[in-house]
């Protein structure tokens, strides 16, 4: 028990850094960021029984720039109705790139590709791209090291059929999906394709997923169970009618539920869920150049995973990240370079860093005080509406303030 709150300590030392890296700031520039292609990290059989070797993508700060000794790790997978698509198609590429430019490690995968159109054919293709994700990461953790990755700090997203597949990987375990098979036919889907955990190369490396960045997804129902709800940030449309945002009943043998229904469930059984709903958006919000306003928004997320301030947020507004904000309060021996968590706020938020009472101010965008205290423990309560608004924080005993902005949802 010891060790484990020592190494808890670490980690939020680590990762609830005062600077801006893992916010929505860009802590990295584009040239310093190292890119390794085609990496080979299994090889399996596709839908038509050829061997296809799968290739990933990552991204990351280059170990001379970035001295940190481990970084948080997502991987992503890209879209295309499990028949199409690539590790740089769309805009997978480009949020690699904004996340490792805030200091994450980031991989964007290729999986197997191919069915025969029908409900079962795309059904199997799904289990398929789910051998292939475990594969990877089990690829990743072996060889963690080489590009310094945090293996306790591990996420899993993806874009339409990819974020199906990301959240195959929380969710699917064999008995659940062997039994949906038999509904298809006489022969379970593990004794056709082999197991969910052993295809693709010979690894037995295990790992525990602490996250998901779930963009336009879905999960069937029937997966889900409340032991294995993880924190999640998702973005959909109202109106996709490709995955439905709420629960789809229209498959034979099992319910798809889109983002809204995944965050109820995770909001009813206390996880954390951020969901941003465009609602008269289609399939695919946010996307290309917007593609930096998912990052934005993942990486505080994650950050506030990471230092145990995540909150949950369902909100129709393009709300803008920002976890970055710094209080400098150095006169009298006051902590330097406190922060916010999390930010945007619900009812509460935090000040990170605080080791002594602060006398706290909040206006609005007019300049009236709102609220006006003192706090010890870093904890407020502030009831206010939705809006932006402005905390004025300095010492007890000292004349030396800090301002910054407070987002309340």
């Amino acid at each position: 028990m010891a060790l484990l709150l020592v190494l808890t300590a670490e980690v939020r030392a680590q990762y609830c850094t005062s600077d801006a890296r893992y916010s929505e700031a860009q802590f990295f520039d584009l040239d310093q960021i190292t890119v390794g292609t085609d990496i080979a990290y299994g090889i399996a059989q596709d839908v038509l029984g050829s061997p296809d070797t799968l290739l990933m993508d990552l991204y990351y700060p280059n170990l001379t720039v970035d001295p940190s000794p481990k970084r948080p790790f997502v991987m992503l997978f890209h879209g295309g109705g499990f028949s199409s698509g690539d590790k740089q198609s769309g805009d997978i590429r480009d949020l690699c790139f904004h996340l490792a430019m805030r200091g994450f490690v980031c991989a964007s995968l290729n999986y197997r590709l191919g069915h025969d159109f029908s409900e079962y054919g795309q059904y199997k293709a799904r289990y398929r791209a789910i051998q292939d994700g475990h594969a990877a990461m089990r690829f990743v953790v072996q060889n963690a090291n080489v590009a310094r990755i945090d293996t306790s700090l591990l996420i899993v997203g993806g874009q339409r059929e990819g974020a199906l597949l990301a959240l195959g990987m929380v969710h699917a375990d064999q008995s659940e999906v062997d039994a949906v098979s038999l509904l298809y036919g006489p022969t379970a889907i593990s004794a056709e394709l082999g197991g969910l955990n052993t295809s693709g190369n010979p690894l037995t490396n295990t790992y525990t997923i602490k996250g998901i960045f779930n963009n336009w997804g879905g999960v069937p129902a029937n997966e889900v169970d409340a032991d294995e709800m993880l924190p999640t940030v998702a973005f959909h449309g109202g109106l996709d009618n490709t995955v439905l945002i709420d629960a789809d009943a229209s498959f034979t043998h099992y319910t798809l539920n889109g983002s809204r229904a995944i965050h109820n469930d995770l909001t009813a059984n206390s996880v954390c869920s951020e969901l941003t709903v465009e609602t008269a958006g289609d399939h695919g919000i946010f996307r290309n150049a917007s593609s930096v306003f998912r990052a934005q928004r993942a990486s505080c997320f994650f950050k506030s995973v990471f230092c145990e301030d995540c909150a949950t947020l369902y909100t129709t507004d393009s709300i803008p990240a920002d976890c970055s904000t710094i209080l400098s309060l150095d006169e009298n021996g006051a902590a330097p370079q406190l922060s916010v968590h999390p930010n945007p706020f619900g009812d509460a938020f935090r000040i990170i860093g605080m080791d002594g009472p602060l006398h706290l101010m909040v206006c609005n965008a007019f300049g009236q005080v709102l609220f006006k205290d003192e706090v010890s423990d870093g904890q407020v309560q502030l009831d206010v509406a939705p809006g932006i608004y402005f905390l004025t924080a300095g010492r007890v005993g000292s004349d030396r303030t800090s301002t910054t902005k407070l987002v309340r949802y």
